[in-house]
């Protein structure tokens, strides 16, 4: 009886971490679209980066953007300061919510004079010359938000970096469920 009992706890446990997430049909997953912009020093208009991350066993992986020249003027617009950026967002904690995904994720945003990033076998490197005046500052953001299925939420950030950020459900063959409103760069 004792071996019995034992077995079928162990089944049900096993059949439990296949369960579907609460609020997803049979088959549908959910991505992580995110995008972090900035304004392009030389061309004036919105740049950056815009991704989806499959959420794999309850995680979302950590995102390393790629370095960025920002630029701030003065409002005569006669002198210019400008900054390379270095970004990256995690997400520590996600759980399924009814109709949406609830997830703390932390930005860290390091703008200075020189970055330097390195990646497994790839080091990039970035700087402003030192006859140019040079934007400094950090920004460490930790926040927790409630994501409904195909709702942007976006923060301003300083020297006008913007995060937006949308949960997506995908059917069985990874089609878009919810539409993300997050535009391709």
């Amino acid at each position: 009886m004792k071996l019995t009992l034992a077995a079928t706890v162990l089944s049900l446990s096993a059949c439990a971490g296949f369960s579907t997430a609460p609020g997803l049909d049979a088959g549908q997953t959910v991505s992580l679209v995110n995008s972090l912009t900035w304004v392009n020093p030389m061309s004036g208009k919105r740049d950056g980066v815009r991704t989806s991350w499959p959420i794999k066993h309850g995680k979302v992986a950590a995102e390393y953007y790629p370095l960025a020249q920002l630029k701030r003027c003065d409002a005569q617009q006669k002198q210019c300061a400008w900054g390379v950026m270095r970004a990256q967002r995690s997400a520590p904690s996600f759980t399924y919510a009814d109709g949406g995904v609830n997830m703390t994720f932390a930005l860290a945003i390091d703008v200075a004079r020189r970055q330097e990033v390195r990646q497994s076998e790839v080091q990039t490197a970035m700087a402003i010359p030192q006859d140019v005046a040079a934007l400094a500052g950090t920004q460490q953001l930790q926040h927790t938000i409630g994501l409904k299925y195909g709702k942007v939420e976006q923060m301003e950030l300083d020297f006008g970096v913007r995060y937006q950020v949308c949960a997506q459900r995908l059917d069985a063959a990874g089609k878009a469920i919810d539409q993300c409103d997050i535009p391709f760069i």
